[in-house]
């Protein structure tokens, strides 16, 4: 197939220059590179297509070939146990107080594993940390769509909306967590101190 393109753009670039035939052939040699698992030589090759012919499917094919690249190159990276050294590498620098050193190392480890809730409840704590709530409560989330019985990520999210004010969200968490678990020391003194704030006139909506 590929052979048979290059004929074709051969001939398509020859005397009477026909820029339509000649997209449409760099675009169909491009399709059967994709196909051997060439994502560089194919993303380039629609890039050429789309020089010559600017064709809203060929578009849309070289959005899929930069997708697969990207999945693939994801793929490669899949390594729970150098996940779990992360886990470790960024466990130290927390306990250092080395928040944002901590955020990235768990990071990484989250590119090696990315389905590892472990390393996502770690990076949600170092996030809270930092006050960057917003991305603390996606790990938190995250961690439930991964393991919906996960206690601590109830916990997490107690923490977040607590910090916030958000003192009801806070205790509906924390409930959340206990219905799973009702001996949770984190969810039980979370929700002790969430009702003390409340109690005391704190509260301010949410």
């Amino acid at each position: 197939c590929i052979n048979e393109c290059d004929l074709a753009i051969k001939k398509s670039a020859e005397g009477y220059y026909d820029y339509t035939k000649l997209g449409k052939a760099l675009a169909r040699k491009a399709t059967a590179t994709l196909a051997l698992g060439n994502f560089d030589e194919a993303i380039e090759l629609y890039k050429s297509s789309l020089l010559e012919n600017n064709d809203n499917a060929v578009k849309d094919q070289l959005k899929k070939a930069e997708r697969l690249k990207k999945e693939d190159e994801e793929r490669k990276l899949i390594d729970p146990e150098k996940a779990e050294e992360y886990r470790k590498e960024g466990n130290a620098l927390f306990e250092k107080g080395d928040f944002p050193g901590a955020v990235k190392t768990y990071s990484e480890g989250l590119r090696r594993d990315p389905k590892s809730k472990a390393l996502f409840s770690n990076r949600c704590m170092a996030y809270i940390k930092l006050m960057e709530f917003v991305y603390a409560m996606k790990d938190a989330e995250k961690c439930l769509e991964l393991d919906p019985t996960f206690v601590k990520a109830y916990a997490r999210k107690g923490t977040i909306h607590h910090l916030m004010k958000e003192y009801h969200k806070a205790l509906a968490a924390y409930d959340q967590g206990l219905k799973l678990d009702p001996t949770n020391k984190d969810c039980q003194e979370g929700k002790v101190k969430t009702m003390m704030a409340i109690q005391s006139g704190a509260y301010s909506g949410g």
